[in-house]
């Protein structure tokens, strides 16, 4: 059995990653005969949005912030997932994104094994930080003594169970008419922009090296 906790050649990055997991999404429905769309929305680009609505209209949007996973290494071996860790600090202002749009999820990989690249999809987590807890940039899979109040995150959602939320509407927003998506997408195109401006140093340094954007999908709920 392919152990995610090996490391092959090097860890994988975090474009790497988002390859993998997007590929993953689209394999996904495609092997169950259905059209999805999924595109990066960012503050600077514009959306030239397609001419048949159909693509948007009686969907589901989900947006995902895609993060790489560090293996915070002891030394010991074997090694355990309770070393896996996330951080959230860049770029600017993606955390704050995701706190303000409940249809905004991270999507977080469990793995530093890039001999699972096809299999990325279902060792993910989907979890979005509690709005009411002490802001903090950092998470873990499970360690009980880490300085933040996500200590232990490792149990949450994964694609099944995430496809099953959206199915029973208590994920995403339900898009009935065009100008709804238009709507919504624009929101947080313009949350990111007013993010991105509130800080010129942070925002100079975020486009030159971790441009700040989000993945949108959208998939079909009938």
């Amino acid at each position: 059995m392919v152990n995610p906790l090996d490391i092959t050649f090097s860890v994988p990055l975090e474009r790497e990653y988002e390859a993998w997991i997007i590929r993953g999404i689209e394999d996904y429905f495609f092997s169950l005969g259905l059209r999805i769309s999924i595109w990066a929305v960012s503050p600077r680009d514009e959306i030239n949005w397609p001419a048949d609505e159909a693509m948007v209209v009686g969907k589901k949007l989900i947006g995902l912030q895609l993060k790489k996973v560090i293996y915070d290494d002891d030394g010991l071996r074997p090694r355990t997932f309770s070393r896996l860790k996330w951080t959230f600090h860049n770029p600017p202002g993606q955390f704050n994104t995701v706190l303000k749009f409940p249809e905004i999820y991270y999507c977080l990989p469990t793995f530093i094994n890039r001999n699972l690249k096809n299999q990325a999809l279902s060792h993910c987590l989907f979890w979005r930080p509690d709005i009411n807890a002490k802001p903090n940039l950092n998470a873990w899979y499970s360690n009980k003594n880490a300085l933040t109040p996500y200590k232990s995150i490792g149990k949450n959602t994964r694609w099944g169970k995430f496809i099953e939320d959206i199915m029973e509407c208590t994920v995403g927003k339900k898009i009935d008419t065009f100008n709804e998506a238009e709507t919504f997408v624009e929101s947080i195109r313009e949350y990111m922009r007013e993010i991105s401006n509130e800080n010129p140093a942070d925002n100079e340094w975020s486009h030159s090296n971790q441009k700040l954007y989000t993945y949108i999908l959208a998939i079909p709920i009938n």
